[in-house]
């Protein structure tokens, strides 16, 4: 299967060269060359990661355009911040449950617009324990017994 895959991403590479001749000689246009990196990456990556890097698409999929736009300024943001800051960052969320991270994702998006903007400017101002509190007693982090049960993708067979 895999090495159909890679029969079928060739052949459609070759195709774009074939069809788009380089306007000179020193080889492919960038856009053919940073295409075809990407192919190599995503066929070196773990079925796990090619189910989450699925997930993330489809999530991107169904934002409204101002949900891409915001949040393609918080990304900017975190281009613009230290990388350790980032790495504590990442460690901290990654040190949440995943069902309570959706938990709190969900509970955050059933929140209308103008509420969630206010409330972002609340949680910024407090202090992370300040914040955990909230968060208990507003209902965004699930209750014990009743935590919400994330479907985990079935994982895709090895070859």
């Amino acid at each position: 299967m895999k090495t159909l895959i890679a029969i079928v991403l060739s052949v459609l590479n070759g195709l774009t060269l074939w069809a788009n001749p380089p306007k000179d000689s020193q080889g492919p246009p960038e856009s053919v060359q940073r295409e075809t990196r990407m192919l190599q990456h995503f066929l070196k990556m773990e079925p796990t990661g090619l189910v989450n890097l699925r997930r993330t698409i489809e999530r991107i999929e169904r934002m409204t355009p101002e949900e891409k736009e915001k949040l393609r300024e918080r990304i900017g943001e975190l281009e613009q911040m230290r990388p350790e800051r980032v790495k504590a960052m990442r460690e901290r969320f990654e040190s949440i449950p995943r069902e309570k991270r959706e938990a709190m994702r969900q509970r955050w998006l059933e929140l209308p617009p103008e509420e969630r903007q206010e409330w972002h400017q609340k949680l910024r101002a407090m202090s992370t324990e300040e914040r955990h509190e909230v968060f208990i007693e507003r209902g965004f982090l699930p209750t014990p017994g009743k935590a919400h049960k994330s479907k985990k993708p079935s994982r895709p067979p090895e070859e």
